[in-house]
């Protein structure tokens, strides 16, 4: 039966906080758009590039992801100022980068609301596998991944902190039932104002 190896799950990039207002958020033309990443957001998402790069080395607990998930665009038919956060591009935007230099096509099948049937997917799955999603929902993922077994160190409660777009979950699968979950937080460090921190 396939199971992942490696499970790692991180938030999308730097988002835009006050609708019209700067910074704004730029799709991949520079074009305006609120459901899209800001500056800083699309920046991250090239430097996760270099760090999961397949020709240098991880950081401790990292992998090179063999399949990539990220929260799906759904489209809520709305005039885009509400903010139905199934309209957020920003997690597909966010490994957009990555996915093309590992030649590993997303699976968007999913997004927020459906994390429980996202983890039963993930967990078919061999391999090493990347998440990306909107922070309110990581916790979820969380939960439904561990399903209330022991993990070998504390997961943090809700709410993830609006401000950390910064930290890398990393769950492993346990090698029997009666082995706890493995669960690690990595620090990215990747642009300036990055917290060396995990989340508490």
């Amino acid at each position: 039966m396939a199971t992942p190896t490696k499970i790692m799950v991180i938030r999308h990039g730097e988002k835009p906080t006050v609708k019209h207002m700067p910074p704004f958020g730029v799709d991949s033309d520079g074009n305006q758009d609120w459901h899209s990443l800001i500056v800083a957001g699309w920046q991250r998402a090239g430097a996760l590039m270099k760090l999961f790069d397949p020709n240098g080395e991880c950081l401790p607990k990292l992998a090179v992801p063999g399949l990539i998930y990220a929260s799906g665009f759904r489209n809520s038919g709305t005039n885009g100022e509400t903010a139905d956060s199934s309209d957020s591009r920003r997690p597909v935007e966010t490994i957009t980068p990555l996915a093309a230099r590992l030649g590993i096509t997303p699976n968007q099948d999913f997004s927020k609301g459906d994390e429980k049937d996202l983890t039963r997917s993930v967990m078919q799955q061999s391999g090493i596998v990347l998440i990306c999603w909107q922070h309110e929902a990581i916790n979820d993922i969380a939960n439904n991944l561990v399903e209330g077994a022991k993990t070998t160190s504390p997961i943090p409660p809700p709410p993830w902190p609006g401000d950390r777009f910064d930290v890398i979950w990393v769950f492993t699968p346990p090698a029997s039932l009666s082995d706890p979950w493995g669960f690690d937080q990595v620090p990215q460090c990747l642009l300036a104002g990055d917290a060396n921190t995990v989340i508490g």
